[in-house]
């Protein structure tokens, strides 16, 4: 089991360092600071994509003039001010479910805006300016020794002159506390109505196609579907731990699955054992289904060529929205994860505890959870004398 999470590890940083390669070399030396602290691989890996379609956007906007990103410089971040980190996150706002797979920057730098726009990551603005503030940050308070012609010398200064990012908030457009929080609360799925779509995807949805390709494909897949749907809310893992997840870190017996936590640390993920029976089917099927033979580790799979590979993140991201559009609540991986954490909170009233069910390192993140509990309390004490 050790050796097939290293596997997965080794991917990971073989990813980041192909990324790593792309990045001027202030960004690079950035990121070796960062891997001395230590961050965690999968970090290195998101920080240095943002940073990539950051720089890209820069030369595709004309704002930046360079060959490649890696060959942009100090200087052309001295000469960037406020409205275009401003502009910047209007793009990402605006570009909701793009990819830049498959594409190099100069083709995108060269590229129409039409086109541009089908080659952008999902992005979440939050993540991206927080890599940016990160980056911007350090190369601020980074010193260099440089020769000073007019003083005849050596002196020391800033790698970066200016911080433009110190007073550029953190979120999305309008994402105030109480309007976030109302916002993910429409999207959660409490009490039976998260045992409903489980059964929905199980059986109800193919009822809702009229096509025999659709109802074919769905037919293919619906066990998979569902217990992935199972282990999200069963457990209240992330999506990246639920795509990195082997078929023997599934503990029947334990009722837990074995999963890599942020920071690269193993923990053990309790499941319900509501959610359990969904997930032995497809353990019982997916060889079957996916012709996938002993060499085969991961526990989601999907057939390419009639050959049996690990499911990405990005495709479990749109059979979610897939089915939870259909079902009439569109949602996401990330609020499931919130789903299960809500009704923990519910259980227990103690954030510690819902915390350490979803393997977070603290207690801020769970915050939010009491936010809709107090909501629930108002409720109760409205209608307690009628």
């Amino acid at each position: 089991m050790k050796g097939l999470n290293r596997m997965s590890r080794e991917l990971l940083r073989e990813r980041y360092e192909k990324e790593f390669e792309k990045l001027p070399d202030f960004v690079q030396k950035y990121l070796l600071y960062l891997e001395a602290i230590p961050r965690s691989t999968n970090t290195l890996y998101e920080y240095s994509k943002e940073y990539r379609r950051f720089l890209t956007w820069l030369l595709s906007e004309g704002i930046v003039h360079a060959k490649d990103i890696s060959d942009i410089r100090l200087a052309d971040f001295e000469r960037l001010n406020k409205d275009k980190i401003v502009l910047y996150k209007s793009f990402l706002n605006q570009s909701p479910k793009r990819t830049f797979e498959g594409k190099t920057e100069r083709d995108l730098s060269q590229a129409s805006l039409d086109e541009r726009n089908t080659h952008r990551l999902k992005v979440t603005v939050q993540r991206s300016i927080t890599a940016l503030r990160s980056l911007f940050k350090y190369l601020a308070n980074e010193e260099v020794e440089e020769y000073d012609e007019q003083i005849g010398d050596y002196i020391i200064r800033p790698m970066l002159r200016r911080n433009i990012m110190v007073n550029i908030e953190n979120g999305g457009v309008d994402a105030s506390g109480e309007v976030r929080k109302d916002k993910i609360e429409k999207m959660l799925y409490l009490d039976s109505e998260a045992i409903d779509f489980v059964e929905y995807v199980y059986s109800g949805y193919g009822n809702t196609l009229t096509s025999r390709q659709a109802k074919t494909a769905y037919e293919k897949n619906r066990i998979r579907d569902t217990a992935i749907l199972a282990l999200f809310l069963g457990s209240g893992i992330r999506l990246s731990e639920l795509v990195n997840t082997n078929l023997s870190d599934l503990n029947y017996e334990g009722l837990y699955v074995q999963v890599q936590r942020k920071g690269d640390t193993l923990d053990h993920a309790m499941i319900s054992p509501i959610f359990i029976d969904y997930l032995q089917e497809y353990v019982e099927q997916r060889e079957g289904l996916y012709n996938a033979d002993d060499s085969v580790s991961a526990l989601f799979l999907t057939k390419h060529k009639n050959v049996a590979k690990r499911m990405e993140g990005g495709s479990i991201e749109k059979m979610i929205d897939k089915y939870s559009t259909a079902f009439g609540k569109r949602t996401t991986p990330h609020k499931l994860r919130h789903s299960v954490g809500t009704m923990a909170f519910r259980k227990t009233k103690n954030l510690k505890t819902v915390s350490e069910i979803l393997g977070q390192r603290g207690t801020s993140a769970t915050e939010i959870y009491t936010h809709i509990v107090k909501k629930e309390k108002r409720s109760v004490i409205n209608d307690l004398w009628t």
